[in-house]
């Protein structure tokens, strides 16, 4: 089974003849074609360099995926072969130029020389949408190679303080500098591509352009007059209730909040005993106190020797040894 592809497919492309536009906006397309043409040019140099530096980093890849596979440094050389696959996928130029080449008859054969010519149709609205989603896309995920590429580089900087395989780290953060400076040149010529591409959109299909806008039901009601005891939300018929207006309750001090006719008494004053009297403690006493502690720790009781038990009984018994024939050779 073939894997699915990342990207859809374009749709049938509907070109309409020039005279069907009104005259007032073939300057718009102009400028645009002529910012997409500019763009083209950009692509082609950046596009390569990417595409060299791409192939050498597949080299360093194969050349040492089994020995280096488990380092952690490994695992960034893998993330930006991915990333960079991936940014070869999106065929940008070749993107760029369906886009330029719709804006001709489709009996024409599609060279270089076709686009040297003045434009003679203009594509349908599908078609421009498709482009324009593609290149949003493109521009999603060249940010993200950028904030990995970052990161590798770092980790790279990280790894070449061990010492260990110097020379092949310090090509990879060569290389990750250099896909770097890449990426941030292909998001300026993309940023270009949205304009060009936003500008043909507004001017050839004004209504597709325009942001949706979700009309949220009305939900405000109207003032509220306090005067009124019946109060009807407008557009609704069901019985939302009556508001009485009621004055504040003051709660009387004297009664409890729950039950009637309950008193309960104030709690008693607290008892009032004789004032506290400071005495000074008696010096001597506690002189003569502290004197017989001393006495009493220096007078321990001495201790009783341990009965040892008859000496005899602790004197082991030594069995005399049975002397055999070998020992009577050898003494």
């Amino acid at each position: 089974m073939p894997p699915c592809p990342r990207i859809r497919r374009a749709p049938p492309l509907a070109r309409t003849p020039k005279a069907s536009l009104e005259p007032e906006f073939y300057p718009n397309v102009d400028a645009a074609l002529k910012d997409l043409k500019m763009c083209t040019r950009r692509l082609q140099p950046v596009l390569a360099t990417f595409s060299d530096e791409l192939q050498i980093l597949h080299r360093l890849y194969y050349k040492g995926k089994n020995q280096h596979r488990p380092a952690l440094f490994w695992r960034r050389v893998a993330e930006m072969r991915r990333y960079g696959d991936r940014v070869e996928e999106l065929s940008l130029l070749s993107l760029v130029d369906s886009l330029r080449y719709s804006f001709f008859g489709q009996d024409l054969q599609q060279t270089s020389k076709l686009l040297k010519g003045s434009w003679t149709h203009y594509p349908d609205s599908a078609y421009v949408s498709f482009i324009m989603e593609r290149v949003s896309a493109s521009r999603t995920l060249v940010k993200k190679m950028r904030e990995r590429l970052a990161q590798a580089y770092q980790s790279f900087t990280l790894a070449m303080q061990t010492g260990a395989f110097i020379q092949l780290i310090l090509t990879l953060a060569g290389i990750a500098s250099r896909l770097s400076a890449l990426v941030v040149e292909l998001a300026e010529v993309l940023e270009l591509i949205w304009g060009a591409g936003h500008r043909i959109r507004s001017t050839l299909h004004p209504s597709d352009s325009e942001p949706r806008s979700l009309t949220p039901r009305s939900t405000t009601l109207p003032l509220l007059d306090r005067s009124n005891a019946v109060v009807q939300a407008e557009g609704l018929d069901e019985d939302t209730g009556v508001s009485i207006n009621r004055a504040p309750l003051m709660r009387d001090q004297s009664r409890p909040a729950h039950g009637v006719g309950i008193s309960i008494p104030p709690p008693p004053p607290p008892e009032v005993g004789p004032p506290y009297s400071y005495s000074p403690p008696d010096r001597a006493q506690d002189v003569a106190l502290s004197d017989s502690t001393v006495i009493a720790q220096k007078m321990k009781p001495a201790k009783e020797p341990r009965d040892v038990g008859d000496p005899d009984r602790r004197r082991k018994v030594t069995r005399k040894r049975v002397r055999d024939e070998i020992d009577a050779i050898f003494g």
